[in-house]
């Protein structure tokens, strides 16, 4: 398939926090005790696992405590609030407002200051930079289903609210299902001209096998997980694939896809598959980072910067 395309005080370099090192491999809340759990529901009653599989996939880690976030909070900004259909979406923004405006979206359960490492170097190159926090995540009010739950269609909305107050996006920066939601954002009338997908996955329905064999789901619990997954989004597990809902799009961003080929949660063939798929995409693979340090890892911070910096320049010479 191939899809159509449209015409500091801070450091990358700095110790990594703690949280990221205490996230299981595949990222997901699995013990012994928990695929015990679902083996006795999978013999006695797939409907309750099913459950407890579908509450468990939309519920949210905790979050970081506020000493690991401030380690990696840029110095100055000014502070945010944004009102969506459901809440309020807080954050930061750097740089000159006037400038070309880059986005920075994180992924499941994570925090807008784990792309803080690109803050600096993108508002050097001439753009203002918006970082924030998605619906029930972080400094954000809760979405929908709560302060501890969500969806990454909500992630959209918010990213959507976000880019209604400060203006249309040169660059978006999103980070594993991040990318999701800013790839479903192209719908919500977010239209940048440029996008980097770091860590992306393929979609929903790939990530069904793996958090299910993390937590020890059956075939019949995990049937009823996803009955009930499809009735809380409103939508069909099979449509919520990146490729797909991109496809609907009648023109795309240009493209930077960043993925390491360690990666443990979002393969590195993902990656592969979507830089294929996308007209003229550029695939930036790099080496045992892995699916979080590859955010501020030296070497993609400047790619990153560099693509916006190329983004900025045309959106430049366009308004002229």
């Amino acid at each position: 398939m191939t899809l159509p395309q449209p015409a500091t005080a801070f450091t990358p370099e700095v110790t990594q926090p703690t949280v990221d090192a205490a996230v299981p491999a595949t990222g997901l809340p699995g013990s012994p005790a928990l695929r015990r759990v679902f083996a006795q529901l999978e013999r006695r009653s797939p409907a309750l696992g099913g459950l407890l599989a579908e509450r468990l996939w939309f519920r949210l880690p905790a979050s970081p405590a506020a000493a690991v976030r401030a380690a990696r909070t840029p110095a100055g900004g000014e502070p945010f609030a944004v009102q969506w259909a459901h809440g309020t979406v807080r954050g930061r923004v750097y740089g000159d407002w006037g400038n070309p405006t880059a986005y920075l979206v994180h992924g499941w359960g994570g925090w807008w200051q784990q792309l803080g490492a690109h803050v600096q170097p993108l508002v050097d190159r001439g753009l203002c930079v918006v970082a924030f926090d998605a619906p029930s995540h972080g400094d954000s009010g809760p979405g929908v289903h709560g302060g501890r739950s969500t969806t990454f269609l909500e992630m959209a909305e918010g990213l959507a609210a976000v880019v209604a107050e400060f203006g249309r996006p040169t660059l978006v920066v999103a980070h594993s299902a991040g990318s999701l939601a800013a790839v479903h954002a192209l719908g919500l009338g977010v239209q940048p001209d440029s996008l980097v997908l770091v860590a992306p996955p393929d979609g929903v329905e790939a990530m069904l096998p793996v958090f299910s064999a993390a937590l020890g789901v059956g075939p019949r619990s995990q049937q009823v997980m996803v009955r009930r997954a499809e009735r809380r989004v409103g939508t069909p597990v099979a449509e919520l694939d990146l490729l797909t809902m991109a496809a609907r799009r009648p023109s795309l961003p240009h493209l930077l896809v960043v993925h390491d080929r360690s990666d443990q949660e979002a393969p590195f063939a993902a990656g592969v598959r979507i830089t294929d798929a996308w007209h003229d995409a550029r695939l930036m693979a790099t080496e045992g980072r892995g699916h979080r340090r590859v955010l501020w890892s030296p070497e993609v911070v400047e790619r990153v910067a560099a693509f916006a910096a190329a983004a900025a320049d045309r959106v430049r010479r366009s308004s002229r």
